[in-house]
């Protein structure tokens, strides 16, 4: 059980989150392709909500999205929009309270439900050269994998910007593959193409969009993580604050 300081900081960790994560999901950097909604700036700190609160912080995030319908966002999903930053929060989280096989398998295992979904793409054409969809995705998983190994080894500090990033990177596209799922599912699956010619159209187009705005939501969610972690860790150190929950 939590001591009664420090689920007076979970709560008011995740009463404050909560509402910034609202806020900045009204804030677009990116349309969704066929969808009538927007990716928001919200996704750049669901990783860090992750850190500060492990896996249990995917209840700011449901309260979070709960917020943003009551502001006028658009429901997307059938209201299951919040998987997608919880799969965020989960895998940040997961990270950084030391489940590291969990971490690593939660991730792999969001790949393989896209890919044995039944409007997935397996491969693009670029060019003449047929390319993994999933190719990013897997390589944030491999790199996930390397920094925990690294990390549990010594050899790299848990509050670098190597390992924070890689929890980010991974923590983006853990997200981004949760968004796949629902599309496939919710609309795909359903016939619902957005105009495209064929399901394969549909994501070609997604394939060569997502690399640039999940690099920007890694650097803009790691130039976050950063500075609000290494606070927190200064604090925790003069006694000002608790320990961070290990959930």
């Amino acid at each position: 059980m939590f001591g009664g300081r420090r689920r007076s900081f979970l709560v008011a960790s995740t009463a404050v989150l909560a509402a910034l994560y609202a806020v900045l999901g009204l804030v677009p950097i990116s349309r969704l392709v066929g969808i009538s909604s927007f990716i928001t700036l919200r996704e750049a700190i669901s990783p860090l909500i992750g850190v500060i609160l492990g896996p249990l912080g995917g209840v700011a995030v449901v309260i979070g999205v709960v917020l943003d319908f009551g502001l006028g966002r658009p429901v997307v999903f059938l209201g299951l929009d919040f998987l997608i930053d919880l799969a965020a929060v989960i895998t940040a989280g997961l990270a950084f309270t030391g489940r590291r096989k969990s971490a690593v398998l939660f991730s792999g295992a969001l790949i393989l439900i896209f890919l044995v979904g039944p409007s997935s793409a397996w491969l693009v054409d670029v060019g003449s050269v047929p390319v993994p969809f999933v190719w990013m995705h897997a390589a944030s998983v491999v790199i996930l994998a390397a920094a925990l190994y690294l990390e549990s080894s010594r050899r790299i500090q848990r509050l670098s910007w190597v390992f924070v990033g890689s929890v980010v990177f991974a923590s983006t596209m853990a997200g981004h593959i949760m968004g796949g799922i629902l599309t496939e599912y919710v609309y795909l699956s359903q016939g619902i193409l957005f105009g495209a010619g064929s399901v394969g159209a549909y994501w070609s187009t997604v394939f060569f969009l997502y690399p640039a705005e999940r690099v920007f939501l890694t650097l803009a969610g790691t130039a976050v993580a950063l500075p609000v972690l290494r606070a927190l860790s200064r604090r925790q150190q003069s006694g000002a604050a608790p320990e961070l929950p290990a959930c």
